[in-house]
């Protein structure tokens, strides 16, 4: 452990966002999502649109961190590289 902890947030999705993953997860279909929420099939499949945007950010995010040498990734596992790789301290 290298000290310094980052955390991705998840709270970037709404309550709504989740329920309807945790929907899919479990098979349901957008169609009877929609009946459940009482809302258009369009309604839900917008969510899921915004639900992957906000997913390729955080994946882009965590790209842009990768390539400043803030982690490195072995094997399966994720390392800080050091408390001085700080993206905010990186900016100054």
């Amino acid at each position: 452990m290298c000290g310094y902890c980052f955390v991705i947030d998840m709270t970037i999705l709404t309550e709504r966002e989740k329920q309807i993953i945790r929907m899919l997860k479990d098979g349901i279909s957008v169609g009877e999502i929609g009946k459940r929420f009482k809302v258009s099939e369009t309604s839900i499949s917008r969510s899921i649109t915004n639900i992957r945007r906000k997913i390729e950010d955080m994946e882009a995010d965590f790209a842009f961190l990768l390539d400043i040498g803030f982690f490195s990734i072995q094997g399966n596992e994720i390392h800080c590289i050091s408390e001085s790789r700080d993206p905010k301290a990186l900016a100054k």
